[in-house]
């Protein structure tokens, strides 16, 4: 498994060593393990030490390894940020399934892929088979994953077995590095005066975790399948936190074209502002997807988002965050 340290990778992880697999990790840090609250020296858990980046580390963590959950990206939507997004999701994709047609033991391979990079955006809940319509979009983690995307596509064109699963948007406990909760924990900070009402389908980590575990037992090669939990605006998001925490969410809301020319201007001025052109550009679109294939052929469930906001919360605050 690649990711293990990270917010769904940590999930799946337990949740594989809790039924009694056999886990071997490919890690920078082993150290972050024990970050998201994974023991290193748990039954059944081996770990890597190498990196993606690094093909020659990639061959001894594979070997003899038999399904391959390739969680392992990274987001980031600022300018600086712009070749890391491509070393770390497009780079490191293709190194691994370079390695991984090497192996003859491997069967299957889950890609966690993003939802960026089946397209979507426009407010209506789309799925799999979506029209790509984001070329234009400057925003280089969609640009790189969509990339990673169709290179993954040609591999498995080509007979390499893989199943293609994509998570929405997650949150939930657990979030440590808040790669996920940067609007929750602002929400709780009170650090956010204001935002832009687009939307997304927000899910629970724990879902995407079980969601991934079904794709690699029940899903069909070469085929992808959503993963999800409810589309919501972001003021419908910030109302549901309120009702949950008693807390007042921002006040202000943004139009876009405001926001943008706001985030230019930060963009120019800050060294690192709290809103970049590309959050402007992501968060002014409604990111909504429709789920039921996973549902009908893999079983896959979620719970409820308000149920997800609460657990979230209550991690949170007892952090010591807001």
């Amino acid at each position: 498994m690649t990711g293990a340290s990270g917010f769904i990778g940590s999930h799946v992880t337990r949740l594989l060593l809790e039924r009694g697999e056999h886990v071997r990790v490919l890690v920078r840090s082993p150290a972050r393990l024990a970050d998201v609250g994974i023991d290193t020296g748990a039954r059944g858990l081996e770990v890597h030490t190498g990196d993606l980046l690094d093909p020659a580390t990639l061959a001894p963590a594979l070997r003899g390894v038999t399904r391959i959950h390739h969680i392992a990206g990274s987001i980031s939507l600022r300018e600086r940020d712009r070749q890391r997004m491509h070393d770390v999701n497009v780079t490191a994709t293709v190194n691994l399934l370079h390695a991984a047609a090497d192996c003859d033991a491997v069967e299957r391979i889950v890609y966690l892929a993003s939802i960026f990079a089946l397209g979507g955006g426009d407010g209506i809940a789309v799925r799999e088979d979506a029209e790509w319509g984001l070329s234009g979009l400057d925003v280089p983690y969609v640009q790189a994953k969509r990339e990673a995307e169709l290179i993954a596509r040609g591999h498995a064109s080509r007979g390499m077995p893989l199943v293609f699963a994509y998570p929405c948007f997650c949150y939930g406990p657990g979030d440590v590095y808040e790669s996920s909760s940067d609007l929750l924990a602002g929400f709780l900070r009170g650090s956010l005066p204001a935002y832009i009402n687009g939307g997304h389908n927000a899910m629970d980590v724990r879902d995407a975790a079980e969601g991934l575990l079904l794709a690699m037992e029940r899903g069909t090669i070469g085929e992808r399948y959503l993963l999800g939990g409810e589309n919501i605006t972001f003021e419908q998001l910030f109302g549901l936190l309120t009702y949950i925490t008693g807390r007042p969410g921002p006040r202000v809301k943004l139009a876009p074209a405001l926001a943008r020319t706001l985030a230019r201007a930060a963009d120019r001025v800050a060294g690192d502002p709290p809103l970049t052109l590309q959050m402007a550009l992501m968060s002014e679109r409604r990111w909504y997807y429709d789920d039921s294939r996973a549902r009908a052929e893999l079983g896959y469930t979620s719970r409820p988002l308000q149920q997800t906001l609460r657990d979230a919360v209550d991690w949170h605050l007892a952090r010591g965050v807001g």
